[in-house]
C-alpha cells in the first residue's frame, strides 16, 4: 500500500468514526465511477449523506479544505448522481453533500472540520 493510500485510509477511518458518533450508518465507502469517487456514503433518519474526506499531515499542499477545488466538486457531484441512478429504489427525505477535513500535524492536536453543504443548498 502506498503512503498516499495509507494516509487516505487513516483519514477515512477518522471521518467514518465521526459520522458514526453523529448517529449515521455508513452504507458504503469508496463508491467509484468513471467520473469520480465518493469516499463515504451514510444515512441517518431519512437523510442520505455523501462525504468527501480530505486528510493532511502537513501543509505543503495547503490545508485540507483547499483541496475541494471546482474540479473535485464536479466529479463529486457526478459520482453522487451515478450512485443515485444506481440506487434509485430508496427514497430519502433529504440528500446532503458534506466534507470532513482533517489536519493532523505532528506534535499538534488533530483538527477535524465537518463542512456541510459543500455543493450549496
Amino acid at each position: 500500500m502506498s503512503v498516499k493510500h495509507a494516509l487516505g485510509f487513516v483519514g477515512q477511518a477518522i471521518a467514518r468514526q465521526r459520522l458514526v458518533d453523529m448517529g449515521y450508518t455508513v452504507v458504503t465507502e469508496n463508491f467509484g465511477v468513471f467520473s469520480g469517487e465518493i469516499d463515504i456514503i451514510a444515512v441517518r433518519k431519512g437523510v442520505l449523506l455523501f462525504v468527501e474526506v480530505k486528510y493532511r499531515t502537513d501543509l505543503e499542499r495547503g490545508n485540507p479544505a483547499e483541496a475541494l477545488t471546482k474540479k473535485k466538486l464536479r466529479s463529486f457531484r457526478s459520482a453522487a448522481a451515478a450512485y443515485l441512478v444506481e440506487h434509485n429504489s430508496t427514497p430519502y427525505q433529504e440528500i446532503k453533500f458534506d466534507a470532513i477535513c482533517i489536519l493532523a500535524l505532528p506534535g499538534q492536536e488533530m483538527i477535524v472540520d465537518h463542512l456541510e453543504d459543500i455543493l450549496g443548498p
